[in-house]
């Protein structure tokens, strides 16, 4: 860099000289030694101010990339309808919560070559606690999944007290499942206000029930700000 910066410089007065010789022999005395040294400058720091910009087109490139990201998260269109005018609400009060899985079969979108699960089917009973044992990448998440559906079998039907989960309302049913993941995430904000995720309207009743049927209240409860924590 330097050295393009002296040969500049070199070739600067090189070329000025050479044009204040000419203006003098044509008798203009526009060109003067101060003119050239403030052209020459006026060149190198321009020049230098641009290269300086050089390390910030990383961070636009960068956030150029992650707009992209986040553009193409807005725009999905889930294949899931989250809220179908046309599907059928589900209310506490109408049902018994029975869950079949009918032949189920299901290969994840990005692996396809990969069968996680082929023709499966079981059924939860109402009132009851079933576990689904087994190694790991046998399926036991992935039906979890299917039952809060993140996805949709690829054939086969699961079924909520008779009645196939894709005519029923997403939303509505889902405000009716307790969900605790092995890894769970919690936002940089209050306790409560990671409550308030999964139901917006619970007041602190609720909030307070939901932790002691968690087994999360009694360590909640020693610290000095509680649930605002």
């Amino acid at each position: 860099m330097f050295l393009i910066m002296f040969l500049f410089y070199a070739y600067s007065f090189y070329w000025g000289g050479r044009l204040r010789y000419e203006k003098i022999m044509n008798g203009d005395e526009l060109y003067n030694g101060g003119s050239i040294i403030t052209i020459m400058f006026c060149v190198v720091f321009g020049a230098m101010q641009v290269g300086g910009m050089a390390p910030h087109f990383k961070a636009v490139k960068d956030s150029t990339i992650a707009g992209k990201l986040a553009f193409d998260v807005i725009d999905h269109v889930p294949k899931v309808p989250v809220n179908d005018p046309k599907s059928e609400l589900v209310l506490r009060d109408t049902i018994k919560g029975q869950i079949e899985f009918r032949d189920v079969s299901f290969k994840y979108p990005t692996r396809q070559e990969l069968q996680i699960l082929n023709k499966l089917s079981f059924t939860f009973e109402a009132g009851k606690t079933t576990a689904l044992v087994g190694p790991s990448g046998s399926g036991k998440s992935t039906v979890i999944q299917l039952m809060e559906r993140f996805y949709d079998p690829d054939s086969g039907s699961v079924l909520l007290d008779g009645k196939d989960f894709k005519n029923l309302n997403l939303r509505s049913m889902r405000q009716l499942i307790g969900y605790v993941g092995q890894e769970p995430v919690l936002f940089n904000t209050t306790i409560k206000e990671n409550m308030l995720f999964a139901k917006p309207t619970a007041t602190d009743d609720e909030i307070e029930k939901a932790l002691k049927d968690a087994n999360a209240w009694d360590f909640i409860d020693e610290f000095p700000d509680k649930i605002n924590t």
